[in-house]
C-alpha cells in the first residue's frame, strides 16, 4: 500500500500556517489602525509586527504553492498555481488559493515598487491583503482534504473568530463613517456563510467528489489471488465490450474501505465483478489488494484473478479459469457517484 508522500504532508501543514499567519496579519493590521491615536498602543511594534508577520504570511504561502505543484497526487500544474480556474482537480476550490495567492502577490510587489507609486495607489492595492483572508480561508476549507478534522475545524472557527472580534471591536470606534453598516454586515456574515458551509459541504459524505475531485484509483500492489473452486469444464473465455454497472463503497474499519463494482458488457452480455480493497485517499484508493471476476450473464464467474495495475482509470487483471486457460483483462473504469462505466478489453493469455 502505497503511503502519502512528505509533500503531501507539507502541503496541507503549510497551508494551515499560512492561514493561521494571515489572520495574525488581518487582526494586527484592524487594530493597529484602529490604534493609530492610542498612546497605550505602541505603534512601532504593531507596524514591525505587522510587516514581519505577512513576509512570513508570504512565504509560507510560496511553500504551499512549490509543494503542491511538486506533488504528484493531483494534476496541479504552475500555471493553475497563477491563473484560476485551469486546474481539473477540485477547480472552484483550488481557484479560490489561487485568487488569493494573486492578490497576496499584487501586494507584495506594490510594495517593492512603492516608492514609485502614490500612497493612494499603494494604499487601495494595499487592501487587498485583507481580501485575500476570506477567500484563502474557503479555499482551505473547500480543498482541504483534512477539513473536517476536529483539530482543523477548531483552527478554522479560531481565525474565523479572531477576525470577527477585531473588525467588530474596530466597528464599535467608528463614528458613523460611510461604508460603516456594509462592514457590520460582512462581519455578520462571514462566520454564519462559512458555518453554514461546513456544515452542507465538507461535513456531510461524498464532499471530495462533489467537490470535483477526479474519480481516480491510485496505482498500489496487488495480493495473491484467492483460491477458486474448479468446475467440471473450462468456461468459454470472455470477450470484450463497453459495460455499465453500480459502484458502491463500503467501510472495512478504521482506514480501509472496499469499492464493488458490479456490472455488465453490452454485447456479449457477460457479469463483470471488480472489487479494489485499500485506504481511502480523497475520492480515491491507495489499493492494498484488487480482484476481477469474469462470467457469462447469470452464471458464476468463470476467469478470476488479481489486479496486477493500477494507473488512474485504468486496470489490468490476470484472470485463470479452473482449467488453466489464461487471460490478460485491461479495463477502463470510471465511477460517478454509485454509476460506472467502462470499457472492458481481453487479450489471449496473461504475459
Amino acid at each position: 500500500m502505497t503511503a502519502p508522500s512528505p509533500l503531501w504532508y507539507a502541503t496541507r501543514a503549510t497551508g494551515v500556517m499560512a492561514l493561521l499567519l494571515l489572520t495574525a496579519v488581518v487582526v494586527l493590521g484592524v487594530v493597529g489602525v484602529a490604534r493609530i491615536d492610542s498612546p497605550r498602543w505602541p505603534r512601532l511594534f504593531t507596524a514591525d509586527l505587522h510587516r514581519n508577520l505577512s513576509l512570513l504570511a508570504v512565504a509560507f504561502v510560496g511553500a504551499h504553492v512549490l509543494t503542491t505543484v511538486l506533488d504528484t497526487y493531483a494534476p496541479i500544474g504552475w500555471i493553475s498555481a497563477i491563473v484560476p480556474f485551469t486546474s481539473p482537480y477540485r477547480t472552484l476550490w483550488l481557484s479560490l488559493g489561487t485568487i488569493a495567492c494573486d492578490l497576496l502577490l499584487a501586494v507584495v510587489v506594490t510594495s517593492l515598487l512603492r516608492v514609485r507609486l502614490g500612497y493612494r495607489t499603494w494604499r487601495s492595492v494595499h487592501w487587498l491583503g485583507y481580501a485575500s483572508w476570506p477567500v484563502a480561508l474557503w479555499h482551505g476549507i473547500g480543498t482541504g482534504t483534512d477539513s473536517k478534522l476536529p483539530w482543523l475545524l477548531a483552527i478554522d472557527a479560531a481565525c474565523v473568530a479572531a477576525v470577527t472580534a477585531a473588525v467588530g471591536w474596530r466597528l464599535t470606534m467608528a463614528q458613523r463613517r460611510p461604508g460603516r453598516l456594509t462592514a457590520a454586515l460582512a462581519c455578520a456574515g462571514v462566520p454564519l456563510a462559512t458555518a453554514a458551509f461546513v456544515a452542507v459541504g465538507p461535513l456531510q459524505p461524498g464532499w471530495a467528489r462533489r467537490a470535483g475531485t477526479p474519480v481516480t484509483l491510485l496505482a498500489g500492489t496487488a495480493a495473491a489471488a484467492p483460491a477458486v473452486t474448479a468446475p467440471a469444464a473450462a468456461p468459454v473465455p470472455p470477450a470484450g465490450g463497453s459495460f455499465t454497472g453500480h459502484a458502491a463503497r463500503a467501510s472495512d474499519g478504521p482506514g480501509q474501505v472496499t469499492i464493488t463494482v458490479t456490472a455488465q458488457t453490452l454485447t456479449p452480455a457477460q457479469s463483470l465483478v471488480i472489487t479494489l480493497r485499500g485506504a481511502p485517499d480523497d475520492g480515491g484508493l491507495t489499493m492494498s489488494s484488487g480482484t476481477v471476476s469474469i462470467g457469462a450473464a447469470g452464471a458464476a464467474a468463470g476467469y478470476t484473478g488479481p489486479v496486477v495495475l493500477l494507473r488512474g482509470h485504468h486496470l489490468v487483471a490476470d484472470l485463470r479459469a479452473a482449467g488453466g486457460s489464461a487471460v490478460r483483462a485491461r479495463i477502463t473504469l470510471v465511477i460517478r457517484g454509485a454509476a460506472a462505466t467502462g470499457v472492458l478489453s481481453v487479450s489471449g493469455g496473461a504475459r
